[in-house]
């Protein structure tokens, strides 16, 4: 059954409209008596009977819970720079897949793409759309919280009492070094954008974070958006997921 989700807890009985409805009733071609998957605010997913339909909207049953939400051993955090073109919606895509909880989009120095207020409107609702569509394809129970663009200096400010692990060409301790030590609790993995970050990031990170990590991943210079991908993708693997 292909997944939907709610933003309110499901009860016995609930309706579905708007854009939720549109999706089980035209894109799905659901119809009376049919069940689908539906995961509520709670993390929770039931198998739900359609009831009733009237126009662009839905009436479902509860019928059973299929699974709850597991206890998270800490959350992963990917806060990552801007990249142009569709680099970064890719990169959302992908990092729901694997498991991510919040991904940050972050203003850095060497950022190619700089986004004014009307542009960021449109990109967070367009970005919130994309981790939803890749949540109900991989089966989450949960949906990533996308976060508002941040400048680099604010991310410190916010998450600065978490441990961060960010890769760094300049580097020689390879992540695989420093995994064990963020095998649970939460983590912030911090990526650059396509220029890198400038030293005085660096710089600035080490000293504002409670616990910083700059790590190495090999002698190759990978893209920002495969260095997300390869440290995200050992970082969830070595945390058991």
């Amino acid at each position: 059954m292909r997944k939907i989700f709610t933003d309110f807890p499901l009860e016995a009985r609930f309706e579905l409209n708007g854009a939720d409805a549109r999706h089980v009733l035209v894109v799905l071609r659901h119809g009376v008596g049919d069940r689908i998957a539906v995961t509520d605010s709670t993390g929770t997913t039931y198998a739900c009977r359609i009831d009733s339909i009237a126009g662009h909207s839905a009436v479902l049953t509860v019928e059973e819970r299929l699974s709850c939400r597991t206890q998270e051993t800490g959350k992963v955090v990917l806060a990552a720079g801007l990249l142009k073109n569709d680099k970064f919606e890719w990169l959302i895509q992908k990092a729901t897949e694997l498991g991510v909880h919040t991904i940050i989009p972050v203003q850095m120095e060497h950022c190619v793409v700089k986004l004014n207020d009307n542009h960021r409107s449109g990109k967070f609702e367009r970005w919130r759309r994309i981790a939803v569509e890749a949540a109900k394809q991989c089966g989450r129970d949960d949906v990533p919280i996308i976060r508002e663009v941040m400048p680099f200096t604010e991310l410190f400010q916010a998450y600065g009492t978490s441990r961060f692990v960010i890769p760094y060409e300049r580097e020689t301790t390879s992540l695989a070094e420093v995994c064990h030590e963020v095998q649970q609790g939460d983590v912030v993995l911090c990526i650059g954008p396509e220029g890198g970050f400038s030293p005085k990031e660096i710089a600035y990170a080490v000293s504002q974070a409670a616990w910083c990590r700059t790590v190495s991943l090999g002698k190759r210079i990978l893209r920002a958006e495969t260095a997300a991908l390869a440290s995200l993708s050992i970082l969830m693997y070595e945390r058991g997921f």
